[in-house]
């Protein structure tokens, strides 16, 4: 957890930089879409941040008032930031219709092609850290910095064309087109984090016959049978549920004795971290 830790913060640290350049770059030439782009940049140094914090609130243990423990501490400051990221891209957009048409200094251009290099050399870190780490918080990373990455190029078209806008007047409107499209990838990253994360505080069950037929795999034994896996994402780690059937003539004491076992058994398993576990017992014969 500390290397994934690690590798968000030095990732935020990028993000912080190229938002930076590219929100000086779009104050000093005129271009709005460049702003807009830094926002969105901006907004995923604050993502970083807020995950960094999450995955230290969600690792606390469970406690007496708090018995699921805190992992879904992740899913509330992401839904705070997908709606800070719908509501911020919102008031540029509007902002962006109002904007004076000018044509940039190509020195713009030179700016944005820094921060692309540096959010392509981040995302090339992330990509190799994940191979090592295998993060889903890093993979959503990537797949977030990829997403952005592709709204700087798109401003970089703009700025290329709004340098031919005097002998093609229509192009004045690159600046404006672009402002559109850079806020519908912020509204498209925002929607899929605020139903994500909506969902997943409601509870979703985990859908993965693998790991379901891992599990039953490690839970091997002649005196029960598992009936029924449901694994519910709690943050970081499960929350379990199974339901186990017995033989008929185990006793009380033994069914105990059982259910302890597979509890224990559960928490050892290394491959996903188990931190709930609830089991039902179920009479019947096993074959």
């Amino acid at each position: 957890m500390k290397e994934e830790r690690k590798t968000i913060f030095i990732g935020s640290i990028f993000n912080l930089i190229v938002s930076m350049i590219k929100l000086v770059g779009g104050i000093l030439f005129g271009i709005h879409a460049l702003v807009i782009d830094s926002i969105y940049t901006f907004c995923d140094f604050i993502t970083d941040i807020i995950s960094i914090i999450g995955s230290k609130l969600a690792g606390k243990r469970p406690t007496k008032y708090h018995p699921f423990g805190f992992g879904r501490v992740e899913y509330l400051t992401n839904l705070l930031m997908s709606t800070m990221m719908f509501i911020v891209s919102t008031i540029l957009l509007i902002r962006s219709f109002n904007n004076e048409y000018e044509v940039p200094n190509i020195l713009a251009l030179v700016i944005l092609m820094l921060a692309i290099t540096m959010k392509f050399i981040m995302i090339t870190f992330l990509k190799q850290r994940n191979k090592e780490i295998k993060s889903h918080p890093l993979e959503e990373g990537i797949s977030e910095s990829t997403i952005d990455l592709i709204s700087s190029l798109t401003v970089g078209v703009a700025i290329i064309l709004l340098q031919f806008s005097n002998q093609v007047p229509i192009l004045k409107y690159s600046d404006l087109v672009a402002s559109i499209i850079v806020t519908c990838m912020i509204y498209r990253t925002s929607w899929v984090l605020l139903k994500n994360n909506i969902l997943n505080l409601i509870g979703t069950v985990e859908v993965d016959e693998e790991l379901n037929n891992y599990i039953k795999e490690e839970l091997k034994d002649k005196k029960y049978e598992i009936h029924k896996i449901e694994l519910i994402k709690y943050g970081r780690y499960y929350k379990i549920h199974l339901v186990v059937c017995l033989d008929g003539n185990t006793t009380l004491k033994q069914a105990k004795l059982i259910q302890q076992k597979i509890t224990k058994k559960l928490k050892l398993i290394k491959k996903i971290k188990i931190k709930v576990v609830n089991v039902d017992l179920d009479i019947k014969n096993v074959n």
